[in-house]
């Protein structure tokens, strides 16, 4: 995120916004892990199947949809407040493109309902409903998201993400205190939480505004001075392009789709019924991923850091931080192997009675996660040298892989998953490299990425 002018003399000195961002990130991430659980223990492992793939589509779909929505609002008002132009044409701008992309989803979850509600819920309809009201609420959060971000005000985003992740558990829990056990009733908090945080949020930045406490934020140190717009700039000039805005999803809807596709492929190999591995496989790659939650945490101060890099011209750095930071990747990934070797199925245990799954198919999931993380470490280098294209590559030819490896003769269901996530993982991490070798020789041997004088932008 770019910052807005320096502050002044006697101005509030800038906050820095990742501890906040951390601590909501966090309690975000546990919530949804005693949630899952809740939902586990209440009803058990069969009955909360359909939760559990409504959540996974939550964290799949309604993400990799709106999540550009967020991302092209908060750079594009970040732009024009640089400027001290008006963000109102902006938003109204995004709005309607996030209005027009729900609208087109909503026609084609429409037209799919049947085989929807058959193959992910077990033709339970109530919960393809849920989701079309999931797709709802997720406009309306990563619309305000981006909206907070992009005006600098993280604390009122760290409010958002840790009242969603209360608001969820909170719902279960007194339901489940009332003696509810229908797992529809218990899985409308998925969508209302996100509403109703959006809500919280913006009643509190409008507080903080008016009484006065709001700081300037910083997430690079000082102030950004733009050095003009940026690629997918729109000619009316609001930092909204429809070529920004198409690759932006394209990338974030093949990444959730890949991420995702184990559980997709459970339910079409079971034919969409309801049982306790699909409940059980959501739980363990949940438990699995715990460090690219973490992960996520830092993947902006990465492009960031490498941005500066590339507008620098200090491509053999960039190259080599990219290396470092894999290399330490890869080393924290064979501890986390071998803790989740050793105490995965217990941890699995938590979440109900019926979950379980064989500490190798585990074992498999979290490999897969640590070279999910490798790979997402090497495409903030791609993205900072503007290969977005080259970047995307990478998920596709890891969703092909995934494939190849899941249809092959597996005697076990697990292992085909877990096998086909770590293969498909590792092909993504592959390309990606080569992509990023690629385009640091190209560019070294083009210049294409010549230094930057003092006063540009290193943060597009």
């Amino acid at each position: 995120m770019t910052a807005s002018a320096s502050p002044g003399e006697g101005a509030p000195t800038p906050r820095n916004p990742v501890v906040g961002l951390a601590a909501g990130t966090i309690v975000l991430g546990a919530s949804n892990y005693v949630y899952l659980a809740l939902v586990g223990n209440v009803v058990g492992g069969v009955a909360s199947a359909p939760v559990s793939v409504l959540w996974t589509m939550m964290a799949g779909l309604a993400v990799g949809l709106f999540q550009p929505v967020e991302q092209l609002l908060s750079r594009a008002l970040a732009r024009r407040r640089a400027r001290g132009l008006d963000v109102r044409p902006t938003m109204r701008r995004v709005a309607l493109l996030a209005g027009g992309l729900l609208v087109a989803s909503l026609i084609v979850l429409a037209v799919a309902s049947e085989p929807a509600s058959r193959l992910l819920f077990s033709g339970r309809s109530e919960f393809t409903l849920l989701l079309a009201a999931g797709l709802v609420s997720s406009t309306v959060l990563f619309f305000v998201r981006g909206w907070l971000a992009g005006r600098g005000r993280f604390g009122s985003y760290a409010v958002e993400m840790a009242s969603e992740g209360l608001l969820k558990v909170g719902a279960v829990a007194v339901l489940a205190a009332a003696g509810v056990r229908d797992p529809v009733v218990l899985a409308v908090s998925l969508v209302v939480a996100p509403l109703a945080a959006s809500a919280v949020a913006v009643l509190v930045s409008k507080a903080a505004r008016r009484s006065g406490s709001l700081v300037p934020v910083t997430s690079t140190g000082g102030a950004v001075t733009e050095a003009g717009p940026g690629p997918g700039v729109d000619a009316a000039g609001t930092g909204v392009g429809l070529r920004s805005f198409a690759a932006l999803t394209t990338g974030s809807l093949l990444l959730q789709v890949f991420v995702n596709a184990g559980v997709l492929l459970t339910q079409l190999s079971v034919d969409g019924q309801a049982t306790a591995f699909t409940a059980s496989l959501v739980a363990g790659l949940a438990i699995a991923r715990i460090p690219l939650f973490l992960f996520n945490a830092v993947q902006s101060f990465l492009l960031t850091r490498f941005t500066v890099d590339a507008q620098a011209g200090r491509l053999r750095s960039l190259a080599r931080s990219v290396v470092v930071w894999n290399a330490v990747v890869l080393v924290l990934g064979v501890v986390w192997v071998v803790l989740v070797d050793v105490a995965g199925a217990s941890a699995l245990s938590f979440f109900g009675p019926d979950y379980e799954l064989a500490t190798r198919q585990l074992v498999l999931l979290a490999a897969s996660c640590v070279f999910q993380i490798a790979t997402m470490v090497t495409v903030q280098g791609l993205l900072a040298l503007h290969r977005d294209r080259t970047s995307v590559l990478a998920w596709p030819v890891g969703l092909v892989v995934l494939l190849v490896v899941f249809v092959l003769p597996w005697a076990d269901l697990g292992v085909a998953v877990g096998g086909a996530m770590l293969a498909g993982t590792l092909a993504t991490f592959v390309t990606a490299a080569v992509g990023l070798a690629w385009s640091v020789r190209r560019d070294a041997t083009s210049g294409s990425h010549a230094p930057v004088g003092a006063d540009a932008d290193p943060v597009h």
